[in-house]
């Protein structure tokens, strides 16, 4: 993961054209919505930073890419000398940092800008989308069927009168350990005994949208030289996958120089 090019002040001095294909149907959707994920018909800034990203191998969670920015930073200020105007650019001080809906901070956005685009034209379908659910409430017992085979019995009880699951303070089983030992008829478990052997999270088919491009998306960029040499360099040989919207949304992607 090379971010030299961070250190560099951003004078956009090279032109260059990306090209991106889809090899398969994309779904790029910019909310979180719970009944229907419509897809946007073309990739937003943020998600072409991301693909860029990703073929340069920056991988780096939220946390770990707000400490690096604030390093990198930090080391391009002292770079710079005392008393240099770009000390109070956007680029050094990071407040007008663009932030998608997701909460991605690019890396690149200071060094590489997307100016003129031209768009194909899209085909569009719908189609059921596994999505994974977080179950933090306390209906996970009777809405979920998979779960450690050490309650299969007490969880069949639990689908007569013998047993009942709950949050409320008369719910005195709370300790998952006393789940080993034979639980009494009537007994009342609470949820945090028996949370540790059901999932986290839970798959639930959602439609979702998906959009065809019938053609390649083009974008004009501004960029400075040694970013654009990283860039093409790795669109020839990615550090990772590529894709749009949905890890499913793999694309092939190139850079082509223009003379300036």
């Amino acid at each position: 993961m090379d971010l030299s090019f961070f250190l560099e002040p951003p004078e956009l001095d090279a032109a260059a054209t990306l090209t991106v294909e889809a090899l398969a149907p994309l779904s790029m959707s910019t909310a979180q919505p719970g009944t229907y994920y419509r897809s946007q018909r073309a990739p937003t800034n943020a998600m072409l930073y991301g693909l860029l990203e990703n073929a340069m191998g920056i991988h780096l969670p939220a946390d770990e890419r707000k400490k690096t920015l604030k390093k990198l930073r930090k080391a391009a200020k002292k770079k710079l000398g005392r008393g240099h105007e770009l000390k109070k650019t956007p680029w050094i001080k990071g407040r007008s940092d663009a932030e998608s809906g997701s909460g991605f901070v690019s890396m690149l956005q200071h060094h590489l800008t997307f100016d003129t685009a031209i768009l194909p034209e899209v085909k569009s379908f719908d189609d059921l989308w596994a999505r994974h659910t977080h179950g933090s409430g306390t209906s996970f017992p009777g809405g979920s069927q998979h779960h450690d085979m050490r309650l299969t019995s007490l969880v069949n009880r639990s689908s007569g009168s013998d047993i009942s699951f709950g949050d409320r303070a008369s719910y005195d089983i709370r300790d998952p350990e006393e789940l080993t030992e034979e639980v009494p008829d009537g007994a009342k478990v609470h949820v945090k005994a028996i949370r540790p052997q059901f999932p986290q999270y839970y798959s639930s088919p959602t439609p979702r949208e998906y959009v065809i491009p019938q053609s390649s998306y083009r974008y004009r960029i501004q960029t400075t030289e040694t970013l654009a040499q990283q860039l093409r360099a790795a669109l020839e040989n990615p550090a990772g996958p590529l894709y749009l919207g949905t890890s499913d949304g793999w694309v092939e992607a190139r850079l082509n120089m223009l003379s300036t």
